[in-house]
């Protein structure tokens, strides 16, 4: 198994047409405050193994995993398929390439 990488135009058709089970904001929580990709939850990169048991649920659904350039959502991904999880997905180059409307907070 491997992390599966979309783009931005796919992901936004994958949440349109609720394929998506779970987006997780891999940036800081600052970051993920000043904007983020809407149904969005913040995880930090540096707490996924502490989430484990939380995203457990999710093992056997679809995760959308995004950072701010696309390369720590890709290693975290591996972090989740070496525990079991089955369907990742990376947005490929971040939310710097989302093209699509951002939540504000």
């Amino acid at each position: 198994m491997t992390v599966i990488k979309i783009k931005s135009s796919k992901l936004k058709e994958m949440i349109e047409n609720k394929k998506i089970d779970l987006i997780i904001d891999l940036r800081s929580v600052e970051n993920y405050s000043k904007e983020h990709i809407p149904g969005a939850i913040n995880i930090p990169i540096n707490e996924i193994p502490d989430k484990l048991e939380f995203l457990e649920k999710y093992k056997d659904k679809n995760i959308v995993l995004y950072c701010g350039i696309g390369s720590q959502s890709l290693s975290a991904g591996k972090v989740l398929l070496l525990n079991g999880f089955k369907n990742i997905y990376s947005l490929s180059n971040g939310i710097k390439d989302y093209k699509f409307e951002l939540d504000k907070n």
